[in-house]
């Protein structure tokens, strides 16, 4: 979208996780006699600002410190001007989702009327929203409920905040050991080793500091200077709008020009594989990263379950981050995202960020009727496209038995010690 005006064509896809939601429309028709009536759906907040102040940034710290030291090189000085100009552009709109974010969300909620109409042509449909604490998940649940508003007779609608089931990654005490101290740490530092990340940091630290002032930095100095300015660098697509409004050109703020498109490929690489091994399928799709989501899949059957014994509510709608996506789509063993590997040079051949949590990525799992009866089929989407599961047999793709589903889905719950009425928080806590 915006690579011509930035002076290089980079055709690797680099933005990983900060990738802007690509829309996608095809269905496959549904068996006869049979359409949709309840919808359960998870998905990631949209594109957003930043998360923190850039002045708390390394990258701003670094700078302004030799600065006043004298000790910038002309780019150095060129790369504080862009830092600062995106700090104005920022200041207001820390952890909101942006302009940008809330089309996303937008879109999503008209394509998914226009696919399931049925579900929400009842006098007056019950929707349940779930989301986090954080603000970002609050305003995407807005924009989505809006816009589907505007499609349906009045609503029933009810909110709260889930974080149990949204933000299970931050309520584990093991998960949290496994993010701070798991093995996943060395084998990133490996692989970083092997892409030469040590001398690439050098590299284009040297191109803002001055020789006696680089000298003086440490290696995680430079660790942080890059990932940071990496990360200024992915946020710029996801605020263009905001950037219009408070008076600047694009090229204003655009940092990408500063890094060959070698270098944020590397850089690319690894920031997916950091993403694959934390919260994906990483070495072992049953260890603790994707388990920990266990507490969303009994979420997702007890509600279904609730639908067809009582045909209340039509849909739940849950809005949450990155951290959930991942690790449940591997969890439910969705073919394009729940691949293992040992061999870390593999990671780029059977996940990426961009396809799996890009912004307002999501999961939707659709329950069809036929009509006249009490039989069900389910259709599971990742990011909307229809996605086969693992280990779950259907002769009518990308449509599934539900009962062959649930039996195969609480098996699974089975074998993670995840009891039947159990509470899912307790399920956190004991989780090894």
């Amino acid at each position: 979208m915006l690579l011509t005006a930035l002076g290089q064509d980079c055709k690797e896809n680099f933005l990983g996780s900060k990738t802007l939601y690509k829309a996608h429309d095809f269905r496959t028709p549904a068996p006869a006699h049979y359409s949709p009536v309840f919808i359960n759906h998870v998905g990631r907040h949209g594109a957003r600002h930043l998360t923190s102040d850039v002045n708390t940034s390394a990258v701003y710290r670094l700078l302004v410190t030799a600065d006043s030291a004298g000790a910038l090189t002309t780019d150095g000085k060129l790369l504080e001007e862009k830092i600062l100009r995106l700090e104005k552009v920022e200041k207001k709109n820390i952890k909101s989702i942006s302009v940008e974010g809330k089309a996303e969300q937008q879109g999503l909620a008209v394509r998914m009327y226009a696919g399931n109409q049925t579900v929400f042509n009842s006098v007056q449909p019950v929707i349940n929203i779930d989301y986090t604490k954080e603000i970002r998940t609050l305003q995407t649940s807005e924009a989505f409920l809006n816009e589907l508003r505007a499609k349906i007779n009045e609503p029933a609608v009810t909110r709260q905040i889930n974080d149990t089931t949204l933000r299970f990654y931050d309520l584990s005490p093991a998960y949290l050991d496994f993010k701070q101290n798991g093995p996943w740490i060395k084998t990133l530092q490996q692989i970083k080793k092997k892409l030469g990340y040590p001398q690439l940091a050098m590299k284009i630290s040297q191109r803002f500091f001055t020789p006696n002032w680089l000298a003086h930095l440490t290696e995680k100095d430079q660790d942080d200077f890059v990932s940071g300015i990496f990360g200024f660098i992915a946020i710029f697509y996801s605020i263009q709008k905001e950037i219009a409004v408070a008076g600047y050109k694009s090229t204003e703020l655009d940092m990408q020009s500063f890094l060959t498109c070698a270098q944020l490929s590397v850089l690319s690489t690894i920031d997916n594989a950091e993403d694959f091994l934390e919260k994906g399928p990483g070495t072992d799709v049953n260890d603790i990263q994707v388990t920990v989501a266990v507490p969303l899949l009994a979420d997702f059957i007890k509600t279904t379950d609730a639908f067809i014994r009582t045909k209340t509510v039509q849909a739940n709608l849950r809005f949450s981050h990155a951290e959930t996506i991942a690790p449940f789509a591997a969890l439910l063993s969705f073919t394009t995202a729940s691949v293992a590997v040992k061999n870390t040079t593999r990671i780029h051949q059977v996940w990426n960020a961009d396809k799996v949590i890009p912004l307002s990525a999501n999961i939707q799992w659709i329950l069809y009727q036929k009509k006249g009866t009490e039989n069900y089929l389910v259709k599971f989407l990742l990011n909307e496209k229809e996605v086969a599961v693992k280990g779950l047999a259907t002769k009518t793709f990308p449509y599934y038995n539900w009962n062959v589903v649930r039996q195969f889905y609480s098996k699974k719950m089975e074998q993670l010690h995840l009891r039947p009425g159990q509470d899912y928080f307790d399920y956190l806590q004991r989780l090894k």
